[in-house]
């Protein structure tokens, strides 16, 4: 007998699911035998439910909420050793996962394009003993790329970031670190740290480089401080695929690395858009860990 558990957080798109609900569960009952309906109301329910569905052996989950919805899922499920497949569709206000498979934003198309068919493996993160689907990241700045949208970019081209940018200057702060990664280490003065297991964010492109959710490398991009406006220039050049013409930016790749603080202040991490452990830190690439159901089309 097939099962499935549902999980799906009320409190995601300004509660304007309920109308969908239903046409999802119709789907799965073409699919599943058995549906488990599961609405998280406090932090961490999503990791509890998604361990639960690992230690019933259930077939899959299936999540519907945001990017922190599907961060809880994805701690729950990486710490399990049964895990099964994960479906993700978008309830929540950041769905930058989604944009990374091709799937759609719009709630009701992405349960039209549902397919239980094609599924794929891949990369998750760990830091420290917390996971994360696709980022770990600190810096004032973070709050530039995260705050400039599609449409925002397409009708302002790089003026867009500028302008974030300089309006999140005036926060900016630097902090000493040691990077050690493979036989390489570096010190610097960061302002800006992202580890990835890609190279975007959502439909921000920080490389032209060639990166999959599968390829089993974590991608480092390191923003160093040299004024004002080199952060300008450097970050426009990082949301625009160019890292690799500026000299004010560190990129790299490899499975495994360490960050430490040298300086004697607190540094948090935002990790798949949650304020998640703090420095020092070890992060490393779960080759292949998850299996995720893809949308069709792709």
């Amino acid at each position: 007998m097939k099962k499935c558990m549902l999980i799906e957080n009320p409190n995601s798109g300004d509660g304007k699911n309920d109308e969908f609900m239903e046409k999802l569960k119709e789907k799965l009952q073409d699919e599943f035998d058995e549906i488990i309906d599961k609405k998280t109301q406090k932090e961490n329910d999503g990791e509890n439910f998604a361990k639960t569905a690992c230690e019933e052996k259930f077939d899959s989950i299936f999540v519907v909420g945001g990017d922190g919805t599907f961060n809880e899922v994805i701690n729950g499920v990486s710490k399990m050793d049964c895990r099964p497949k994960i479906g993700l569709l978008p309830g929540g206000t950041n769905n930058t996962y989604m944009q990374l498979i091709g799937g759609s934003n719009d709630l009701c198309e992405a349960i039209e394009k549902l397919s239980f068919e094609k599924t794929k493996k891949v990369d998750i993160g760990k830091c420290n003993d917390t996971y994360f689907s696709y980022y770990v990241c600190f810096g004032k700045l973070i709050e530039a790329t995260t705050s400039t949208d599609s449409k925002e970019k397409e009708k302002l081209g790089g003026f867009a970031y500028v302008k974030n940018v300089l309006k999140t200057l005036p926060k900016d702060e630097t902090v000493d670190i040691k990077i050690e990664y493979e036989d390489k280490s570096f010190e610097c003065k960061a302002s800006l740290v992202y580890v990835m297991t890609v190279n975007k964010i959502g439909n921000l492109e920080f490389s032209k480089d060639k990166a999959d959710l599968s390829d089993g490398y974590l991608n480092v991009f390191v923003m160093t401080d040299e004024g004002i406006m080199s952060k300008v220039d450097a970050a426009k050049d990082m949301l625009f695929g160019k890292v690799d013409e500026n000299e004010n930016i560190k990129s790299f790749t490899c499975k495994k690395l360490s960050i430490k603080n040298l300086e004697d202040k607190k540094i948090e991490l935002d990790m798949d858009g949650e304020l998640n452990e703090q420095l020092p830190c070890q992060i490393e690439i779960l080759e292949k860990y998850v299996e995720i159901y893809m949308p069709k089309n792709n």
